[in-house]
C-alpha cells in the first residue's frame, strides 16, 4: 500500500495552480461515444479515474491519445458494447457510458458500477428514465443488459436531483428522435460543461444550468475542441487547508463563479479572501470561527465533495460544531480515522458534531476512499509529528499529485521513499 508521509504543523504559503475538472472530464469523455469525429479535451486531469475511462472507451473502440493535459478521442469506429468489468466495478461514474451507448449503439451490457464506499448510490434514477426514453433493461446476476429498437424523446420528471441521472438522460437524448423534456435537472457546473460541450460537437440542447433541460434530438454529432474548467473540489480542498492550517495562498485558476457557498463559507470562518479573474487569494490567521451548524446539498449548495476535507478543519476551530450530510448516507466514515489522530467527533445518523480546539497527532491512517483520503492529509499538514496515509491510489483518483500541491504550499511531504530523501538533504 503505497502512502504519503507528512510533517506537520506549519502553515501554508505559496500558489498552487488548479488542474482540470474530474466531474467535468468524464461525463464528456462519455459524451465523445456520440461523436462522429475527433474530439481534443483541453486542460483534462491526469487523474486515475480519467485513466480508468479511458481504459472503457478504448474497450469499446474509442481511439485515445494523450498529449501532455491534452486527451484526444476518435469515436468513429465503435466495435464493442460491452464494458470491461475490471474497470466498470472500480468506478461509479462509468453508469454515464450507459446513456451514450445506447444513443450511439442502441444497446449496451456492464456490471453495476462501483467506486468510493461513500454511502448508497443505487442507479434505479438512472434506468427509469432511459427506460422512458425506450430502453429496455434485462438484469443477470450482477450485470445489467440494455437494448433499444428506437429512443424516443418523451417528457420525464427526475424524483430527485441526481447529477448521474441527468447526465445520462440527457446523453441517451441526444440522438433520439423528438424532443425531450427532462424536469428536476440536477444544477452543477459539471452538467451545464457537458450540454456545453455536445452544443459545440452539434447537439441542439436547452435550459442549461436549469432545472428543466430541453433536448432536440439530431442525426449526428461532429469534432470539436473542448476545454475542461478547473476543478472547483480541488480548489476548495486546498481553500479549507489553507483556513484549517493558517497561511497565505493563490488557488491560480480556481472556478471563482462555481464556488460561492465555499466562498461564503470561508468569509464566515474569518477568512480574508480576494478573488480576481485569474483565482483566489487566501489569507487566514489565528483560530476558525466555527459556523453552530453546517449541511451539505446539492448545487449551489455546500458540496458533499468537501465535506470529509471540512470535517477534518472543523477539529481545529474555535467551538463545537456539527456538520449534516444531507447527500450520501456514508460519508462519514474518515471520522474514525480522524479520531485515531485525536479528533474528537461523534456521528448519529446523518450529522456528526464536532469538538473544537483539538490538537492533533501524527499517526498511521488508511484512506478508504477519496475525498476521506485527502481529508486524512490535511489532518497531516495539521497535526504535530509525523503522519502517514495508505492508499494513496483512492486519492489520485481526483488529484492529480496532491503530494506536489501540498509541497509547492511549503509542507513537508513526500512518498516514504521521498521524504526520506528529503529528510537526509536536510541534515
Amino acid at each position: 500500500m503505497e502512502c504519503i508521509q507528512i510533517q506537520g504543523g506549519n502553515k501554508l504559503s505559496g500558489e498552487v495552480d488548479i488542474q482540470g475538472s474530474k466531474n467535468a472530464a468524464l461525463p464528456i469523455m462519455a459524451a465523445c461515444i456520440l461523436v462522429q469525429g475527433i474530439v481534443v479535451l483541453e486542460n483534462c486531469p491526469r487523474i486515475l479515474d480519467v485513466e480508468f475511462m479511458c481504459r472503457i472507451l478504448r474497450s469499446v473502440g474509442v481511439w485515445v491519445k494523450w498529449e501532455k493535459n491534452v486527451l484526444v478521442l476518435d469515436a468513429r469506429q465503435i466495435t464493442e458494447s460491452r464494458l470491461p468489468r475490471e474497470y466498470v466495478t472500480r468506478m461509479r461514474s462509468s453508469v454515464m457510458v450507459a446513456g451514450a451507448m445506447l444513443g450511439r449503439c442502441r444497446e449496451i451490457t456492464f456490471h453495476y458500477p462501483g467506486g468510493c464506499v461513500i454511502g448508497d448510490r443505487p442507479i434505479d434514477l438512472h434506468v427509469k428514465a432511459l427506460k422512458q426514453l425506450g430502453a429496455v433493461f434485462t438484469e443477470s446476476d450482477d450485470m445489467l443488459y440494455a437494448h433499444a429498437e428506437r429512443l424516443t424523446g418523451c417528457r420525464i420528471s427526475l424524483p430527485f436531483p441526481s447529477v448521474g441521472a441527468t447526465e445520462n438522460t440527457v446523453l441517451a437524448a441526444v440522438l433520439a428522435e423528438g424532443v425531450t423534456e427532462i424536469y428536476g435537472c440536477a444544477r452543477e457546473p459539471e452538467i451545464e460543461a457537458m450540454c456545453g460541450f455536445l452544443n459545440c460537437a452539434g447537439a441542439k440542447i436547452k435550459g442549461i444550468g436549469s432545472s428543466h433541460i430541453t433536448v432536440e434530438g439530431v442525426k449526428q454529432l461532429h469534432g470539436c475542441t473542448w476545454k475542461v474548467a478547473s476543478d472547483r473540489i480541488v480548489a476548495g480542498t486546498y481553500l479549507i487547508s489553507t483556513l484549517a492550517a493558517g497561511g497565505d495562498v493563490y488557488l491560480k485558476h480556481a472556478p471563482v463563479g462555481q464556488m460561492e457557498s465555499v466562498l461564503s463559507l470561508a468569509r464566515v470562518m474569518g477568512a480574508g479572501l480576494i478573488c480576481d479573474n485569474e483565482g483566489i487569494r487566501i489569507v487566514q490567521s489565528g483560530l476558525l470561527t466555527a459556523p453552530d451548524s453546517l449541511n451539505t446539498g446539492v448545487y449551489p449548495a455546500f458540496p458533499t465533495d468537501l465535506q470529509s476535507i471540512l470535517l477534518a478543519a472543523l477539529c481545529r476551530a474555535d467551538k463545537d460544531s456539527s456538520l449534516t450530510e444531507r447527500i450520501f448516507n456514508g460519508r462519514f466514515g474518515v471520522a474514525e480515522e480522524l479520531n485515531r489522530m485525536g479528533a474528537r467527533i461523534r456521528v448519529e445518523n446523518n450529522t456528526a458534531y464536532v469538538t473544537g480546539k483539538r490538537q492533533l497527532h501524527g499517526c498511521n491512517v488508511t484512506a478508504q476512499e477519496l475525498r476521506g483520503g485527502a481529508a486524512l492529509v490535511l489532518a497531516g499538514v495539521m497535526a504535530s509529528g509525523y503522519t502517514q496515509v495508505y492508499n494513496r491510489h483512492f486519492i489520485d483518483r481526483g488529484y492529480e499529485d496532491i503530494v506536489r500541491d501540498f509541497k509547492s504550499l511549503g509542507v513537508s511531504i513526500g512518498s516514504k521513499e521521498e521524504f526520506q530523501t528529503d529528510e537526509r538533504r536536510k541534515s
